[in-house]
């Protein structure tokens, strides 16, 4: 064997070598995941039901490690692709920790947040269809589910699921996360946009955005709440009226909600409203973020 032939074999074999790296480097990587599960069973027992996922799950962390790797990367093989690599890593090693659940709504015959949840969380996590956003709230707070996904909140719904994050309680759901974090890849709705609700603790990530609630005394227009907003950030967005009141509104500004307190404030004061937090989450991916060295 000479010439081409000779070389192909060299190349197939390194190959074939770094493919035995990958492999004992990925087993090295669970045992160390079943460590920090062990660790964190020691200071807080696990459990073993959906709502005890909350407990190890760690999106800021996840949403870093994504940055990081993206920043990093370099070569033909494209970015959005290590993205969805790491994500099928990482969610299938939380399952090594502990139980995990979706919940997403899809009434029958709607696939869009079942293709974003099934993207984002992997082709092994358990995910729980249901048809209504209610359902999907109950999952995550009876602990039948570890997250929930949920749509994108639209100006005009006669029922937005929202306002349900407004209770008090330990088993009330978060804002934790938006959907797609990455490249959108080959979902059958390529506009598709989710949000994820669940119970694990909110924790910065450097660039995140925040969900703020704002219920005011009195009525005021969409032009003096969005000035408002404005006002806390310039690229402040999402500002939606429940059910037409004037009253109740949803912000989406920038900025982990724990380091704006004064800003969310000082708007909430502009108005005389009262400003819940409903959670905060990491600042997705953009596509020029994920954009490969041949798409220039």
């Amino acid at each position: 064997m000479t010439g081409p032939d000779q070389q192909l074999a060299a190349l197939r074999a390194e190959i074939d070598a770094i493919d035995s790296q990958l492999h004992d480097l990925l087993m090295r990587r669970t045992d160390l995941a079943v460590q920090v599960g062990e660790v964190k069973a020691r200071v807080q027992p696990l459990g073993g039901t959906p709502a005890d996922g909350s407990k190890f799950i760690r999106p800021a962390r996840e949403a870093l490690i994504l940055r990081g790797l993206v920043a990093r990367h370099r070569g033909k093989l494209p970015k959005a692709v290590i993205v969805r690599m790491w994500r099928e890593m990482i969610s299938a090693l939380l399952q090594v920790e502990g139980p995990f659940v979706v919940a997403v709504q899809a009434p029958k015959g709607d696939t869009a947040l079942w293709d974003l949840a099934r993207d984002h969380y992997g082709s092994r996590v358990k995910i729980t269809p249901v048809p209504a956003n209610t359902d999907v709230l109950n999952a995550v707070a009876r602990g039948k589910a570890t997250v929930g996904i949920l749509p994108m909140p639209r100006l005009g719904e006669r029922s937005p699921w929202w306002p349900h994050l407004l209770a008090r309680g330990e088993a009330v759901p978060h804002v934790m996360g938006r959907l797609p974090f990455g490249d959108i890849g080959n979902v059958r709705d390529p506009k598709a946009q989710a949000m994820v609700i669940g119970r694990a603790p909110n924790e910065p990530t450097g660039d995140d955005r925040s969900w703020i609630a704002l219920s005011l005394k009195a009525s005021r227009s969409r032009r003096a709440v969005l000035a408002a907003a404005k006002a806390l950030q310039p690229d402040a967005h999402i500002c939606l009226d429940h059910a037409g009141k004037g009253q109740d509104w949803l912000l989406d500004v920038a900025g982990f909600a724990k380091e704006i307190e004064a800003d969310i404030a000082a708007a909430a004061a502009a108005l005389g409203a009262e400003a819940r937090v409903l959670g905060s989450y990491a600042t997705p991916l953009q596509a020029a973020d994920l954009a490969d060295a041949t798409d220039h």
